[in-house]
């Protein structure tokens, strides 16, 4: 895609380094993106357009451990909402919306309830829900058990399994594409077979795993421990949207994320799988819109 914006980084008061880009309109109203797992500041090329037209500046940040952005020496999703804090006062931005995706759904959510005073909408698309804070570890599947509570105790199985499809990424992106949907159903399967979305999805991937495998360890660890966050402190208005059909993260968990932010509006699309929002960013960006609009009508 030509006119791509450029990679932007700043240090964090510890030190640690904090890469991110800026998708869509960059003078419009701020809307924090969180990529999914793996995934980096790649991910929203997809979301550009729409982000645009509709006057949002995406900024998307490299996660902890993806891409160009480090971890710290103790990683916690509050500490992840100050990270995010730090970053949106660099940017100059007091109040703006949250959003994340899959994996990037709790990291989301922390910065919704850890910062109440500045999210103005959350949006959360086919996000991981809290499996240890719901206690519905027991209820779902058995491939989502392993994944969510045995893999984030086994970092070196993890660094192997994501290793295996870095290596996929760099050498047969038609197998990293079968490897990224091989258990998503049709949805997921005819989406990836689309070039434009397959090309900066797999682009994404390969640049979140490029340094290593920090990133998915460290998001399993979040995942699969009680968040310590707060979710009845969110005070924006807030929407989840989840396939049916998605076979990557348990409907169970991302309903129960839902009843647990106040007022959350909750969606569940018939026979969508978990790669659905690739065709369908105008939707979510359309709502965030309308959410902030709503609200500033309310306030006048």
């Amino acid at each position: 895609m030509t006119g791509e914006p450029p990679d932007r980084k700043f240090r964090l008061p510890d030190g640690r380094m904090l890469a991110f880009r800026i998708w869509g309109d960059p003078d419009g109203h701020p809307l924090l993106f969180l990529h999914g797992t793996p995934g980096s500041r790649l991910e929203f090329a997809i979301g550009h357009g729409s982000g645009r037209d509709l006057g949002l500046a995406l900024v998307v940040p490299d996660r902890w451990g993806y891409g160009l952005s480090d971890v710290p020496r103790t990683p916690s999703l509050p500490t992840f909402a100050a990270d995010m804090a730090t970053l949106m006062d660099h940017l100059g931005h007091h109040r703006f919306a949250v959003g994340g995706i899959s994996g990037g759904g709790p990291y989301a959510s922390a910065v919704g309830a850890c910062l109440p005073e500045r999210v103005d909408a959350l949006a959360l698309v086919s996000p991981v829900g809290p499996i240890a804070d719901a206690g519905c570890a027991a209820a779902i599947s058995t491939l989502h058990r392993f994944c969510f509570t045995v893999l984030p105790d086994l970092p070196r199985v993890t660094a192997g399994i994501f290793g295996a499809f870095r290596w996929s990424l760099e050498r047969s992106p038609a197998l990293a594409a079968r490897l990224a949907t091989f258990r998503g159903g049709r949805p997921d399967r005819d989406l990836i077979l689309r070039p434009e979305i397959c090309t900066r999805l797999l682009a994404s991937f390969r640049e979140g795993l490029r340094p290593g495998m920090r990133g998915p360890i460290t998001d399993l660890a979040m995942f699969s421990r009680p968040w310590g966050v707060d979710l009845e402190r969110i005070a924006a208005p807030a929407r989840l949207w989840i396939g049916t059909a998605d076979k990557a993260v348990p409907l169970l968990a991302a309903r129960a994320l839902a009843q647990r932010i106040g007022g959350c509006s909750y969606e569940e699309m018939n026979g969508e799988g978990h790669l659905w929002v690739a065709a369908n960013y105008a939707r979510v960006l359309e709502w965030v819109v309308a959410t902030r609009r709503a609200e500033t009508a309310s306030a006048r």
